[in-house]
């Protein structure tokens, strides 16, 4: 049997390099760990969505989700090791990061898939609200690595909402809105 040393607790926060006051750190890692478990919720819910799409625009949603999940592994990775980077550990069970999540993860099966597009829009309009929290804070505590990063994924987090807005929207090629227009 092999011997497993744990080198660091979940909650325990060693040096970091850059330099930031233990109580910034402690204080930020807490807020990305949170966040590492919401964006943790919504990467398993876009690669669910890209897995079960159909419908007449299944090629562009499929390929909608998969630039989705991608993305947010992106920004789940870049959020992890800015906790790293702060001392901390982030949290990676999956029943852990269920637990600290601030998005309620989507129940088991299909769905339609305007249901589907609301929870994501949902979801990243409470991710939207949460990164912009976290930044406020960043700054207060003059955090500007983690400020900065997390501008970054705002930006992309409100784009992403932006496009799923737009799935949402009105076929304006739609023969009732047409005859209503004339």
């Amino acid at each position: 049997m092999i011997e497993k040393t744990q080198l660091q607790e979940i909650d325990e926060l060693e040096r970091n390099a850059i330099g930031l006051p233990s109580f910034t750190a402690k204080q930020m890692s807490g807020f990305l760990d949170t966040m590492v478990s919401s964006l943790s919720t919504q990467y398993h819910q876009y690669l669910k969505h890209h897995w079960v799409v159909e419908g007449p625009e299944h090629r562009d949603l499929h390929v909608f989700f998969e630039e989705s999940y991608v993305e947010t592994q992106r920004h789940l990775d870049a959020i992890a090791e800015r906790m790293t980077t702060l001392g901390a550990v982030p949290t990676a069970s999956m029943l852990a990061q269920a637990a600290k999540s601030l998005l309620e993860p989507e129940p088991e099966g299909v769905f339609p898939i305007r249901a589907m597009l609301k929870s994501d829009l949902e979801n990243e309009q409470a991710l939207i609200s949460f990164v912009g929290e976290t930044i406020g804070n960043a700054s207060e505590l003059k955090d500007y690595g983690t400020e900065t990063l997390l501008k970054r994924v705002l930006m992309e987090r409100e784009e992403r909402a932006h496009e799923i807005d737009h799935y949402l929207g009105h076929d304006s090629l739609s023969r009732k809105l047409i005859d209503d227009a004339l």
